[in-house]
């Protein structure tokens, strides 16, 4: 039996289609937190781009914290 914290998952794509299917079936987001259950969240590629803004930030030591966050293809 293989443990399941350990477990390989695909990574989350959230489009413009999900978020429209959650404003039109909210009955089925129930036990989500209400920003999720009303739609009110980032697709995939806004929350990359968004990420990789504060991620270029600098520090108040005046350099970045990372350049960029690597990711899986």
């Amino acid at each position: 039996m293989s443990n399941i914290l350990e477990k390989e998952y695909p990574e989350l794509n959230i489009t413009e289609k999900t978020i429209k299917n959650i404003q039109k079936y909210p009955q089925l987001y129930q036990n989500v937190p209400v920003k999720v259950a009303m739609g009110k969240i980032y697709t995939t590629k806004m929350f990359q781009k968004r990420s990789d803004e504060i991620l270029a930030m600098p520090l108040p030591g005046g350099k970045p914290a990372v350049l960029r966050r690597q990711r899986k293809k």
